[in-house]
């Protein structure tokens, strides 16, 4: 039990810190779209998506746990933890690049699912989100080197577009079908296309902290 607890809370946790890292690495215009979200209720415990486990939980409380512990700031954080998620199975090449055969081996081998969430993971990674950010990867990297120093941001990013993705395309079957949750399904499938509209996302959701 107290593993599965781990497992889920740090991943949510571990993906909304990820978004800020969006923020830093965007430069264009968003979709005007995603720069206003569907409404909320706070006291639902509903989680819309009964999403796999991506990264098995040993994994997630070697990373999570050790890094935590650190003094770091907590987008450095975050960095670091995708990045020990990434390399501790090992789906980073030496030069730290991501390692797209050992990534599809991993989704066919190691990832928990059916093979329509394993179809989609695939797309989600390999096909929309890694290309959508090595497009742009050295102005990426040159505008998180001052807040991630040696960190590379790649695996964060990736980790949090893929998130956007899998709740934007959640099979039916584990889909709870709200209207709450439909909104937000929609709206996903809107503003997950570019890191410019992923940075929308995330600005929006911290300024409804605010207030």
């Amino acid at each position: 039990m107290a593993s599965s607890v781990v497992r889920s809370c740090s991943w949510a946790k571990v993906v909304v810190l990820l978004l800020g890292l969006v923020q830093l690495a965007t430069a264009g215009e968003p979709n005007p779209a995603c720069s206003t979200i569907p409404s909320v209720d706070k006291d639902s415990e509903e989680k819309c998506c009964d999403i796999p486990s991506i990264f098995p939980n040993e994994t997630m409380q070697h990373c999570v746990g050790e890094i935590e512990k650190s003094t770091k700031p907590q987008l450095q954080k975050s960095c670091d933890i995708a990045n020990c998620m990434l390399k501790k199975q090992n789906l980073l090449k030496s030069d730290n690049r991501v390692d797209l055969d050992k990534v599809k081996s991993f989704i066919k081998d190691t990832m928990q699912g059916s093979d329509e969430w394993k179809a989609l993971a695939e797309k989600a990674v390999l096909e929309e989100c890694l290309p959508m950010i090595e497009k742009d990867t050295s102005n990426v990297m040159s505008s998180l080197k001052s807040s991630m120093g040696d960190c590379n941001p790649v695996p964060a990013l990736l980790i949090a577009c893929a998130a956007a993705k899998f709740y934007a395309h959640c099979p039916s079957k584990d889909w709870t079908g709200s209207p709450m949750c439909d909104e937000w399904k929609s709206f996903l499938g809107k503003c997950s296309n570019s890191l410019e509209d992923m940075n929308a996302v995330y600005t929006t959701i911290e300024s409804k902290k605010m207030r």
